[in-house]
């Protein structure tokens, strides 16, 4: 009896486990701000904060809601002091209007902009012109216009024929680039990137600036107000950027760079290097810049054309006066006129003159007053000569002399009427 006792099996009980009950999951809301990503979830489960972030938060707590750009959702909103803009900037500006017609944000010309139009009619708001067939303009802030492109005149796209009634286009125009006319200049030059980068790719090359911007006034007024010799000032015809080759630019850079290391201008409240912008008149042996003419000749003995082409070189000192007033140097002046009577046209026949307005690194400059024939660079301790007009002194106009190849780079072809 004990033995059957002991010898019965064990009954292992199993028992299941015990299921937990738990809150079913909540997707979090979109942040009120951004509207984009969703709330920050709390570490207690089913709980959130009220914003996706502490840039949200911070941007709320500051009164602003829905700060970022309504197009990219990445940059704020651009704000002019007045009001607070739905976008970042122009370029989300023109491609939310573009997305809103199913148009590309910079149609390359009329005709394409034409063309992708006309595809668009049928589910767009048809012009009030009673023989247009074309979709309503819609500007950047979603608001729908009565009447298309053609008829409202005031999308930057449209050619330079077209007259913009647009303060704010016009504004845009004057300050835009000078090729396309349709986009933003960069900060480092008056041409947007995409035309930069073509007349970077045919460097030397001319771009004609327009007489309505900002450049090109800005240019004629230089060479008006400099004007100091008695006789009448002439009238500017036209103004050409000038694009050197990215070789030339970098060392040109390079050079006002280490200027810059060396003397703090930036600190004393002056440009990078100290540097300014000066005229330079020398020979013209072909209609470069009449009428329009961008081509460069092949005379060697054209000075205009190859001082474009590979900017100015020592070697060809004394080839137009035949000696320097303060040495071997490369000669350039504030004053327009004095820049005049070293513009030549030779064998040309042609009403117009031409000068060139250059960039010059003059660092710390020398100053001088009475002539030094024999100076070859400048003296030491200084990057320049400033050669100034005193009573008694040897000028009757200023000078800056540099004694370096890469301390200057034409800038600006001015065509003017010849005096």
């Amino acid at each position: 009896m004990l033995n059957r006792l002991f010898s019965r099996k064990k009954t292992v009980v199993r028992r299941s486990p015990k299921v937990l009950e738990t809150a079913p999951a909540v997707d979090p809301p979109i942040c009120p701000n951004c509207n984009i990503r969703p709330v920050a979830a709390k570490p207690t489960a089913g709980e959130f904060f009220d914003f996706c972030s502490k840039g949200c938060a911070t941007n709320v707590k500051k009164g602003n809601l829905n700060s970022l750009c309504e197009y990219c959702k990445q940059r704020p909103k651009f704000k002019d002091g007045t009001r607070v803009h739905p976008y970042c900037g122009r370029r989300c500006a023109r491609s939310a209007a573009a997305d809103s017609a199913n148009l590309p944000p910079n149609p390359p010309n009329l005709a394409d902009s034409l063309s992708v139009l006309s595809q668009t009619v049928a589910s767009s708001l048809f012009c009030q012109d009673p023989d247009c067939v074309l979709p309503a303009f819609m500007d950047t802030n979603g608001t729908q216009s009565n009447y298309c492109v053609l008829h409202k005149k005031q999308v930057s796209f449209l050619p330079t024929s077209v007259q913009m009634n647009d303060q704010s286009v016009s504004r845009f125009r004057e300050q835009g680039c000078i090729s396309c006319r349709a986009a933003p200049s960069t900060d480092k030059s008056v041409l947007c990137q995409p035309c930069h980068d073509d007349a970077l790719s045919r460097a030397p090359a001319l771009v004609r600036v327009p007489e309505d911007h900002k450049n090109y006034k800005g240019v004629q007024k230089q060479f008006t107000q400099t004007w100091r010799h008695k006789t009448t000032c002439p009238e500017v015809k036209a103004v050409y950027k000038i694009v050197v080759s990215e070789a030339s630019m970098t060392q040109y850079q390079q050079y006002l760079d280490s200027v810059e290391v060396a003397g703090n201008y930036v600190a004393m409240g002056k440009s990078r290097g100290n540097e300014n912008r000066r005229w330079h008149g020398t020979k013209r042996k072909c209609r470069l810049g009449d009428s329009g003419n961008e081509t460069f000749c092949a005379d060697a003995e054209c000075a205009l054309c190859n001082i474009i082409r590979t900017s100015f070189d020592l070697k060809f000192f004394k080839a137009a006066t035949g000696w320097g007033r303060f040495g071997r140097g490369i000669y350039t002046s504030s004053t327009s006129s004095k820049s005049n009577d070293y513009s030549k046209n030779l064998g040309v026949s042609s009403d117009w003159k031409a000068l060139l307005l250059n960039k010059v690194v003059v660092g710390n400059g020398k100053k001088l007053t009475q002539d030094d024939t024999t100076l070859t660079e400048p003296p030491p301790g200084y990057n320049s000569v400033l050669a100034e007009v005193v009573p008694g002194g040897a000028l009757n106009y200023d000078e800056l002399v540099v004694y370096n190849n890469e301390a200057v780079r034409p800038s600006y072809l001015v065509m003017y009427k010849s005096p």
